[in-house]
Order: C-alpha cells, then sequence, then structure tokens
C-alpha cells in the first residue's frame, strides 16, 4: 500500500490544474483524493486476500492450544517479537484475546510477556554492549524500558527499523523464551493490557516475572552479540540514507 499511494501520489503531482487551485493541491486535494482512493483499493483489493490469510492464521494460534502449553506460549510470544505492534503482533494478539474470551487466560499471559520483553531487551543490550552503541541509540535504548515494562512494543520500532536482520531475530527469541515459561508453568492474567501494572493480579506473579527477566536477558545477550557497531554517529548514517533514498519534492 506504501508504494500504491507513493506512485497515485506522484501521478497527481503532475496534474495541471488552475492557479487559483495550485495552493490548495498539497493541503486539501492531493491528501483528500489520495485517501479516498488509496482506502478504496485497500478495502476492495488488498483487505480480501489479507483477511482470509490473518483469519487463518489466528485460527492456527487458537488451535494450538490443545497442545503443550509452552508450545501456544512461544508461537504467541515469537508473533509478538516479530513486527512490534504490526498485523502478525496483532494477531497473536487478537488469538490471546479469542482465548481469554473462552475462559483460557494462559495465553493473555504470553501475549503480554511477548510484548514487553523486546523493549526491555534492547535496553539490556545497551548496557551489556555500551560501546556498539551511539548516544543517539543509547538515549533510546533509555526510553525503551519504561515503554517495555508499561507493555510498549514499539519502543523497539527505531533499532528493528535500522537493523532488521538482527533486532527481529533476537526480539522473537527472547519473546518465544517468555511465553513459553510463562504459559508453560501456569501464568494466567484476566487483564490484556497493563504491562507490569497488572502483574498482581495475575496468577503465578512471580513466575511471570521470572519469564519476563529471563527472555528479556535472551533478546539483550543475543543481540549485544551480533549488533555492529555504531562508528560514525547519527549524522553520517542519516547523511547517507539521504543519499539511497534520495526524493526531490518540487
Amino acid at each position: 500500500m506504501g508504494f500504491v499511494v507513493g506512485h497515485f501520489i506522484n501521478w497527481m503531482k503532475t496534474w495541471k490544474m488552475p492557479k487559483v487551485m495550485a495552493g490548495l493541491m498539497p493541503v486539501m486535494i492531493i491528501p483528500v483524493i489520495g485517501t479516498i482512493v488509496s482506502g478504496l483499493i485497500f478495502i476492495g483489493i488488498f483487505s480480501v486476500p489479507l483477511n482470509y490469510i490473518m483469519e487463518a492464521f489466528q485460527n492456527w494460534i487458537i488451535a494450538l492450544n490443545g497442545g503443550a502449553k509452552s508450545v501456544i506460549g512461544a508461537v504467541i510470544g515469537a508473533c509478538m517479537g516479530f513486527d512490534l505492534g504490526g498485523p502478525v503482533n496483532k494477531t497473536a494478539s487478537l488469538a490471546a484475546n479469542a482465548l481469554g474470551a473462552d475462559g483460557i487466560n494462559g495465553p493473555m499471559a504470553a501475549k503480554i510477556v511477548g510484548g514487553m520483553t523486546p523493549p526491555i531487551g534492547i535496553f539490556i543490550s545497551s548496557l551489556l554492549a555500551r560501546r556498539k552503541y551511539d548516544s543517539v541509540e543509547l538515549d533510546t535504548a533509555k526510553a525503551a524500558l519504561p515503554m517495555g515494562l508499561c507493555f510498549i512494543t514499539e519502543g523497539v520500532l527505531p533499532f528493528a527499523a535500522r537493523d532488521p536482520l538482527r533486532v527481529i531475530p533476537c526480539s522473537m527469541a527472547g519473546s518465544a523464551v517468555a511465553g513459553a515459561i510463562a504459559v508453560g508453568v501456569g501464568c494466567e492474567s484476566v487483564a490484556g493490557h497493563g504491562g507490569i501494572f497488572i502483574v498482581p493480579m495475575m496468577t503465578k506473579p512471580l513466575w511471570f516475572m521470572f519469564a519476563l527477566i529471563v527472555g528479556s536477558f535472551v533478546t539483550g545477550i543475543t543481540y549485544a552479540i551480533v549488533k555492529k557497531k555504531t562508528i560514525e554517529g547519527e549524522e553520517i548514517i542519516e547523511a547517507e540514507l539521504k543519499e539511497e533514498f534520495d526524493i526531490e519534492f518540487t
């Protein structure tokens, strides 16, 4: 959809408009028409197969509940750590919510611990491999800790966007381990959100904290090992990105 929107808006910029309407192009005409057309394309074309895929994926996760508890915990955890708030994350979250609505609350604990682990793991990584991080990354990693404690997985996105091939596998590994431990030992949560604030209401809260710590250290240690050192600083990196994606607006 990003490419569809980009191509459509670039085509709209070639429209010849009267001078009296030229000023409205960037502030009203392009945003409104671009949003309507792109939205209709998504609803009419892309949403049909995506809906089928996401429903099948969700049903598969729910079906795992009949097997070993640690397996569904690991799967939900890994999904939570995969795209960090994206569609796979949300599909796993919906599967846990659906099971919770039926009174099966173990997967809900896996959802929460799997979403909390990646940001905390990145923070731990910044402590273990401090020299591999530049000052901007260190500040971002510090901010990821409270976000992780509040069950805001998106705190990892700045790192995943820059280094996806290393961050995402480390994130999935830690979340999978945390989810497997939490559900395997019998942790349950009746609340679907809240992070550290709802731990006292969980079944076996100490085991949940143990799962969170172990999973976070798995992510932190693995990423501390595989991360490449940021040498030249944020300004040089941004300059390289600008050269690689040189887009001119006229």
